[in-house]
């Protein structure tokens, strides 16, 4: 064989070695299966507050130090039911729904921005006089409670994140999976972003209920995922509030909102002393290896807990863990 053939065919070689090592630094450790008997019950009663204009959909159980769920898109607190019942009960464990979404009221001029969300939660806070409290967040909520633990740090025991954006635009972009950058690029402009969620109304579908749990779903599971969207104008909720298929245009090089906020939550996230409880899955949605690697590289006071298989929603695959990971967690907060 060619000499300079066979030297390619190492370097090649050794290149791929190098990567698999990588990947097998990144998912070290046990790699766990989902869970089997995962209950489909929402047995918690439901409660609403009114902030101004808005009323907010929320359910709480036990008693004790404040843990505050936070769901992402295009979900509501039904997320969180398997992780609210298996967190020890001397805990005060509150899951809500953000503004549109689940049983909360949709603001009639549609304004469901990062802002608008965040005085929604500083406001829910302040009424529920939560002292002292523990995040459990992601992706949209994490946004919002990253952004609340950067501001209000004297108010935040603990972040427990999972399918988190607290990385800048650039690394957020580049290791997003093919599909979700193919999904961004036909979303981005206002046309085709109402298209897909408002007329074709994907997120209220199973197919799409299906792609973020990373597994089939019970039958009696998918109302409390896809109902919330029957309403045809609440589906504006998911196209007016913060949009990463900006992102798409320049691949995350270029300026926009989107980057400017990630710009903010991924510097306040290198400099919080906040503890960190980081949940990741093998291969996430928003969070894929690069982005395990960009959290183990940047964050100050971090535990690190890998899942196994899973997606976007890891609470529909692995509940029972990472409740058990997380009482362990909270017992070695201040």
């Amino acid at each position: 064989m060619n000499i300079k053939i066979t030297t390619a065919i190492l370097i090649i070689l050794s290149l791929f070695q190098l990567k698999t090592a990588k990947a097998q630094d990144v998912y070290a450790g046990k790699k766990t299966k989902i869970e089997k008997d995962i209950s489909a019950d929402f047995p918690f009663e439901s409660k609403f507050i009114n902030l101004g204009k808005d009323s907010v959909h929320y359910v709480e159980s036990g008693e004790g130090d404040p843990i505050l769920l936070l769901h992402g898109l295009p979900a509501n607190a039904y997320l969180w039911r398997n992780i609210i019942s298996n967190i020890d009960s001397n805990k005060k464990v509150i899951a809500l729904d953000f503004l549109g979404f689940g049983k909360s009221s949709f603001p009639k001029d549609r304004n469901v921005s990062v802002e608008v969300q965040y005085k929604m939660l500083t406001d829910f806070i302040e009424a529920k006089q939560l002292k002292n409290v523990t995040l459990f967040i992601q992706d949209i909520g994490s946004i919002i409670g990253m952004l609340y633990a950067i501001r209000e740090p004297q108010n935040v025991k603990g972040m427990a994140l999972f399918e988190a954006p607290f990385m800048p635009a650039e690394v957020m972009y580049d290791q997003l999976p093919f599909s979700f950058k193919a999904f961004m690029r036909i979303t981005r402009t206002q046309k085709g972003n109402e298209k897909w969620m408002v007329k074709r109304n994907f997120a209220g579908k199973k197919l799409a209920v299906n792609f973020f749990t990373g597994r089939k779903l019970p039958k009696e599971a998918y109302k409390f995922y896809t109902q919330p969207w029957d309403e045809k104008e609440r589906r504006y909720a998911i196209t007016s509030g913060p949009d990463p298929a900006i992102l798409s245009y320049t691949k995350g090089k270029g300026e926009s909102n989107f980057a400017t906020l990630l710009d903010t939550i991924s510097n306040g996230m290198k400099e919080t002393e906040i503890p960190i409880l980081y949940f990741y899955a093998k291969k996430g949605l928003v969070n894929r290896k690069k982005a395990v690697e960009y959290a183990k590289k940047n964050f100050k006071n971090a535990t690190y807990v890998y899942l196994g298989k899973g997606k976007h929603f890891l609470t529909e695959s692995h509940p029972k863990q990472m409740s058990l990971e997380f009482n362990d967690w909270f017992k070695t907060l201040k």
